[in-house]
């Protein structure tokens, strides 16, 4: 349209208390808060002219803010998903050095999401964007925290995979064969 507005937000952080995409280590836990892919299904069902379950997901992302500050101190990458899980964890794994392994039965999905199987989901689930929920990798001898976060900040927090060596994702399928999106 002929309106156009921009928005630039500064600020400052005390050294040290930053979650950045470059600390991911082998071994961590691969977390996601929230649901994944409801965003994109809601657009797609939208631009059919259909009524969209879950719209509130796409016209209203709910920032998760007080997770971000919990994960201080905690996480070793972070990142939101605002290009999609793939996208956006390529870019962790990129500045980390890694690689990472998916189980795609394990990612959590939004309402909007319940009535597609198989493939129909997980690619919405693994390539759709703007859920900008948050990705995290979290050391192992931390789990226990995903329970009372999850509890304290009422969100849902999923473990979907882990950090391993080498490049790339892998996404293992429920009957354990590679899953290529």
């Amino acid at each position: 349209g002929p309106l156009s507005i921009s928005l630039t937000a500064l600020g400052s952080i005390e050294p040290g208390r930053q979650l950045t995409r470059s600390g991911a280590k082998p071994g961590d836990l691969l977390v996601v808060s929230g649901t994944v892919g409801g965003a994109a299904r809601a657009l797609d069902l939208l631009q059919a002219g259909q009524a969209a379950i879950g719209q509130d997901l796409l016209d209203r992302p709910q920032p998760r803010v007080k997770l971000g500050q919990a994960l201080v101190a905690y996480a070793n990458a972070c990142i939101d998903i605002s290009d999609g899980l793939l996208a956006d964890l390529g870019h962790v794994l990129k500045a980390s050095g890694c690689g990472a392994q998916i189980e795609i039965d394990k990612l959590p999905y939004a309402e909007s999401l319940a009535e597609l199987e198989g493939s129909a989901r997980w690619n919405y689930q693994l390539s759709g964007g703007d859920d900008y929920e948050l990705l995290f990798t979290l050391p192992p001898h931390h789990k226990a925290l995903l329970a009372t976060w999850s509890q304290q900040l009422e969100i849902r927090l999923t473990i979907i995979g882990e950090i391993e060596e080498g490049e790339g994702v892998r996404c293992i399928s429920p009957d354990g064969s590679i899953y290529d999106p």
